[in-house]
């Protein structure tokens, strides 16, 4: 989901507007409600006509853009950081892709065909397709893309997830391939066509083994051209590009020669780097840098609305004081996480539910009245569990023990001021939380041993499959990423239930009793679902965004001629 702001006009002059809409979904995709917030301004248009929007493309030239921070290793199958996808999206094509409405639409894959049981997938390849180097695209490189992300175990920090369900990849013939799962998998084709699934050259993935990040070699519209680490990512249009799929409205070669990525890590800078021209577009900007860009009246802000998994607190049930029930649900019913996105990401970001993000297809709206700011519930439910506070200094205590509660912090992005706002809310109440600043491995260490009562996370843009049972389910509890170390064999009944389930119905259904039971237990504390605010110089056209509004896709892009 994509959102054009007018630039010369203070963020207090637009007034947000909540207007759903559906959009029929199919591919085992349940119907999307979405929430689209509309300006009283008028939209920026995104296109001209067609003759001018085709001789301002003739004259593209390079663009220069921001990213976030590098990659580890800047590898499809490697890297777990969604905004290395923004980079890696120009260089690899995937089998398949969704489009706007939802659907999948061939990509690499002429077409394909599922079996009765859901268990085995057939495609078809395009016959014109070659790697950057020269090498033959076929059903012999897919088999080796997908046995090599298996192969990579642990190293393949996303890739390996999203194809858990394949038992086995058979070449039927040069362009057939056959795709063998040991279980129905609801989200497979979703999974396929996430830029994590990006099929690499094996010629040069041979050849050049674990320095293959810095020799890269896909199928997109542009190719691998240089990579410092932690400096800049350099690609160049690939000329012979003639597979394009469908969700694209041009084809052929791409309008821009180039394209540079230059690593901004530190948020400040990019606005700045914006405004003074050393970019052409700066991703994910701090709110506090929204008027900023928009009474430029050379740039604009355009957001993007990402699905999965939204910002939120785990709490810990097997850690006093948060083992009691009364306690968790007292803090939920203590904060006040509306106010807070209006406070600290100035409404861009909508505030969170539950555990997954509402642009979310399988999102239950059930989730979104169930705690209310209701400090005087809050207090009740503890004063009868017995927490009362007897010395009168603010901070309720049972059995001679106060009411601390402990939260490991992280220092990116909005996570250190809305921990520091919880600290305030839940004080009000008589909760002591104490704040600890840790660096991000150090975090995830303390939250696999239980060491904390509360730990921030937050990823997006991926599926309900992909967000919940990482989270939530009991085989990851004690050394895994379940850092409520919840442990219900129901609710492991429901995930599983919902992930073989291809009924797009049955799944909401089961993915909704998922929701309710994971916030009727309190397991987590929801912050903020995920907005990119991107700053865009006015020059620049065609920015649109795929996968869910996970991809931007730059294949279209151009720059218009300056005055």
């Amino acid at each position: 989901m994509f959102i054009h702001y007018a630039n010369k006009c203070s963020y207090s002059e637009y007034y947000l507007l909540s207007c759903p809409f559906q959009i029929a979904m199919s591919g085992g995709m349940r119907t999307w409600l979405l929430t689209i917030l509309f300006l009283s301004a008028a939209l920026v248009a995104c296109f001209g006509g067609d003759e001018q929007r085709a001789a301002s493309a003739a004259n593209s030239d390079k663009l220069i853009l921001s990213a976030t921070k590098p990659g580890s290793r800047m590898d499809p199958h490697l890297d777990v950081q969604w905004e290395v996808l923004y980079v890696l999206s120009a260089v690899y094509d995937t089998l398949i892709y969704q489009g706007d409405d939802g659907d999948f639409v061939p990509g690499l894959a002429r077409r394909w065909t599922v079996s009765a049981d859901g268990l085995r997938y057939e495609f078809q390849l395009r016959e014109d397709v070659s790697f950057h180097d020269g090498s033959a695209f076929n059903a012999e490189a897919v088999k080796f893309n997908i046995e090599r992300i298996q192969s990579l175990g642990a190293r393949s920090l996303k890739a390996s997830s999203l194809l858990a369900s394949v038992q086995s990849v058979a070449v039927m013939d040069t362009y057939t391939v056959a795709i063998t799962l040991s279980r129905p998998d609801a989200f497979f084709l979703f999974n396929l066509s996430l830029p994590y699934i990006g099929m690499v050259s094996p010629t040069a993935v041979r050849e050049w083994g674990d320095a293959y990040h810095l020799h890269q070699s896909g199928t997109g519209p542009f190719k691998f051209v240089e990579y410092r680490p932690g400096n800049r990512y350099r690609l160049q249009r690939n000329p012979d590009y003639q597979w394009a799929p469908e969700i694209y409205r041009q084809h052929g070669a791409a309008h821009l020669r180039e394209i540079e990525w230059r690593f901004l890590p530190e948020p400040s800078s990019r606005a700045p780097a914006l405004e003074a021209g050393d970019v052409n577009v700066a991703f994910d900007l701090v709110p506090t840098n929204l008027n900023r860009i928009l009474n430029s009246p050379t740039h604009r802000i355009e957001t993007a609305y990402l699905t999965g998994q939204p910002s939120y607190w785990f709490i810990n049930t097997q850690r006093a004081p948060t083992d009691e029930l009364a306690v968790r649900k007292a803090m939920l019913y203590a904060a006040d996480m509306v106010g807070g996105t209006k406070a600290i990401t100035r409404g861009i970001s909508p505030v969170s539910y539950g555990p997954l993000a509402q642009v979310t297809p399988e999102y239950s709206h059930k989730l979104d009245t169930l705690y209310p700011h209701n400090p005087d519930k809050a207090r009740t439910l503890l004063e009868d569990a017995g927490w009362v506070d007897r010395d009168g200094d603010g901070i309720r205590e049972k059995d001679g023990k106060p009411l601390r509660v402990t939260m490991s912090m992280v220092s990116w992005g909005q996570s250190r001021s809305f921990s520091v706002l919880l600290q305030s809310q839940l004080r009000e109440v008589g909760i002591d939380l104490e704040l600890e600043l840790l660096d991000h491995a150090v975090q995830i260490a303390a939250g696999r041993r239980g060491l904390k009562n509360m730990l921030f996370t937050g990823s997006s843009g991926y599926s309900a499959a992909d967000s919940l049972r990482p989270f939530f389910h009991s085989e990851n509890a004690d050394n895994g990423f379940a850092f409520s170390k919840f442990k219900d064999p129901e609710l492991d009944r429901l995930i599983e239930e919902a992930e073989v389930t291809l009924d797009k119905d049955t799944r909401f259904d089961l993915y909704e009793r998922v929701q309710l039971r994971i916030m009727e237990q309190a397991l987590i504390l929801p912050i903020y679902d995920y907005a990119l605010l991107i700053g865009v110089e006015n020059r620049v056209q065609g920015l649109s965004w795929h996968s869910v509004g996970l991809v931007p896709s730059f294949y279209e892009m151009y720059l218009e001629e300056g005055p």
